[in-house]
């Protein structure tokens, strides 16, 4: 191999790491974006739900307040399991030609990680979840028929059961991420 192929292969290689590290920075750019429009489109549906003019209701909206929860919190995950695959390829690939100073702090971070940090979307859509079916039973009134308790119960079950594989699926992906090796 001449020298121009080997010093074009590190121009490569280094403008690559270069952009990877563009990109994480990137992608934890848009999961805070994620976070900050699953709260303001939580809080509009919460405010459009509670709205009542004259017959009108519109308590039925809170019906999507779980979808729209985790349907951010899918796009939140995928951010996440992004930029932690790309910090376990810095600290374990050996291809990756970071400095040992970059690869130690990677290791640092995954054997460190907040406990509560990849729980919190889950704990907040699970409380979004009771906080919009406790509104949806005290809106409902003493109309409540039989079929509105099974849909109810339905709906509410399934809704926390979606939310708790989300999180068992990432964190596990999360712990896999943490032990890969190259």
């Amino acid at each position: 191999m001449s020298n121009n192929n080997k010093g074009f292969e590190q121009e490569l290689h280094a403008e690559f790491i270069k952009s990877l590290h563009e990109e994480k920075l990137k992608t934890q750019e848009e999961r805070a974006n994620y976070i900050s429009n699953k709260f303001a489109f939580i809080t509009g549906l919460f405010g459009l739900g509670a709205l009542r003019i004259g017959e009108i209701d519109f308590h039925m909206l809170l019906y999507f307040i779980p979808l729209v929860a985790i349907g951010y919190d899918l796009y939140i995950r995928a951010a996440d399991l992004s930029i932690k695959k790309m910090g376990a390829f810095l600290r374990s690939h050996p291809k990756a030609g970071t400095t040992d100073v970059e690869k130690a702090w990677e290791k640092f971070s995954a054997k460190n990680r907040d406990k509560l940090a990849h729980l919190a979307t889950s704990l907040f859509t699970s409380i979004l979840i009771v906080a919009s079916a406790a509104y949806i039973y005290v809106q409902k009134g003493s109309d409540k028929a039989t079929l509105f308790y099974v849909g109810y119960a339905i709906w509410l079950g399934l809704s926390l059961l979606f939310n708790g594989l989300l999180w068992k699926s990432h964190r596990d992906q999360i712990r896999k991420l943490d032990k890969y090796k190259k």
